[in-house]
């Protein structure tokens, strides 16, 4: 069986929710992910407005999927069994869609601006708005 690159990721992301040992998730914890994962669509605007440097386009991009990637290791190894089921079942959803944001991402990029890549990366943005909502209501349902 072939395992596509996206695949080996959530793979990865599933081994380390199950393994997560540092930190205990925390706000800054999910800030620190929203705001990178965030950045990732800034720089898909920067890339599409044609500023006349494609090269420094691609030069951010790059910046921030390690970012992104950074700020989601941080949040895989974070430790979240003190979270009652229910948010840790929303953090892990969360968590897997901004694996699929950077996944998405890097695939548009490397790809060529069609309206079609541009319209699942769109969407891909709109479902991890989705689970972050989601996590954030499930926080508060508890206190």
């Amino acid at each position: 069986m072939y395992v596509t690159p996206m695949m080996k990721q959530l793979i990865i992301l599933m081994l380390f929710a199950v393994l997560a040992f540092s930190q205990s998730i925390d706000s800054e914890t999910f800030s620190s992910l929203d705001r990178e994962v965030a950045g990732l669509m800034d720089a898909w605007v920067n890339i599409t407005e044609d500023r006349g440097d494609e090269s420094f386009g691609l030069f951010m991009a790059g910046t921030a999927i390690l970012r992104a990637e950074a700020a989601l290791e941080v949040a895989i190894l974070s430790n979240g069994e003190t979270l009652p089921a229910e948010v840790l079942d929303s953090w892990t959803a969360y968590l897997k869609s901004s694996a699929d944001c950077i996944n998405v991402f890097k695939e548009s990029v490397g790809s060529t601006h069609t309206a079609s890549s541009e319209e699942i990366l769109l969407a891909s943005f709109a479902r991890w708005e989705t689970r972050g909502g989601e996590f954030l209501e499930s926080v508060q349902s508890t206190r």
